[in-house]
């Protein structure tokens, strides 16, 4: 096993679906993450999932990264930013199910859920692409004018295993 997971990984590597989750521009930008280092997602699963035992591959950073002039705000950031939406309390899970194009039935985004990195790994950043809020080809009409407009940074990093990551 090589000490940094997907070292040298290429963009047109990764699945179809996987480069379909994120917007043209600016190119995601291959990027390595140190031991040590946390991530965070919105979700409603724990780290693997128990069906298949895999664990996912898109994240947002906990702390600020920056990538030459790309600037990928950390958890800090975002709460800071988006804490009053419309002049009421706003939710992060809010902001996050819009911004990562996120829909309802693949997660109800329910609580926090913090990684940790064992070893350096690679992974893609970039913007998220949008999508319909409702994503269910046996209802095509149900809100099928609500679009999530993504835009959001997101980490996608492939092959992920408990050799890799640890939930803290």
């Amino acid at each position: 096993m090589s000490d940094e997971l997907n070292r040298g990984l290429g963009f047109l590597s990764l699945s179809k679906e996987q480069q379909d989750t994120f917007h043209p521009s600016p190119l995601p930008v291959l990027t390595r993450i140190e031991a040590g280092e946390c991530v965070y997602k919105w979700t409603a699963y724990p780290l693997q999932d128990p069906k298949t035992g895999k664990i996912t591959e898109y994240w947002s950073p906990w702390k600020r990264l920056q990538l030459g002039t790309m600037e990928i705000p950390g958890f800090k950031e975002l709460r800071i930013r988006y804490r009053n939406v419309g002049a009421g309390a706003g939710r992060p899970q809010e902001f996050a199910r819009a911004r990562n194009a996120v829909t309802e039935q693949w997660n109800p985004m329910s609580s926090l859920l913090k990684a940790e990195f064992l070893k350096p790994v690679w992974g893609f950043a970039g913007r998220t692409s949008g999508q319909r809020k409702f994503d269910d080809p046996a209802h095509p009409q149900e809100q099928a004018n609500v679009f999530f407009i993504g835009g959001d940074f997101q980490l996608c990093i492939p092959n992920l295993t408990s050799d890799w990551i640890k939930k803290l």
